[in-house]
């Protein structure tokens, strides 16, 4: 029988009507012996070097290409994804404080939509 990545196949009797409690899981989702042993991640805090360094580009390029971005994450020693996912948080918390800026007495003429609860 060939392996689709789920549990679930037409001829499993685990998952046909009636039988078990009918969770068809992916195989994913299954308790792994390896990603268990090892420790969650632990959250990446900036250096204030780091830190200067990412506001300081990012003042003056909201959108580095990915070779920009792959040199400044050689230079500052971060991953390529601390540092593009950096660039997508810095952008969306910037939409959402002009957002805020706007809703909070701007002087749009049109009524703002958007509002935090």
């Amino acid at each position: 029988m060939q392996h689709t990545g789920f549990l679930w196949e037409p001829s499993s009797p685990m998952c046909q009507s009636g039988a078990g409690s009918g969770a068809c899981k992916r195989k994913e989702q299954e308790p792994n012996k390896e990603r268990n042993s090892s420790q969650k991640k632990s959250r990446l805090v900036f250096t204030d070097l780091q830190r200067r360094t990412l506001f300081a580009i990012f003042k003056e390029n909201k959108r580095p290409s990915k070779e920009m971005q792959i040199t400044i994450s050689q230079q500052l020693g971060l991953e390529l994804t601390t540092v593009s996912n950096f660039f997508m948080n810095a952008r969306r918390r910037s939409l959402e404080k002009w957002q805020d800026d706007l809703s909070s007495g701007g002087s749009s003429s049109a009524p703002s939509t958007c509002s935090k609860a």
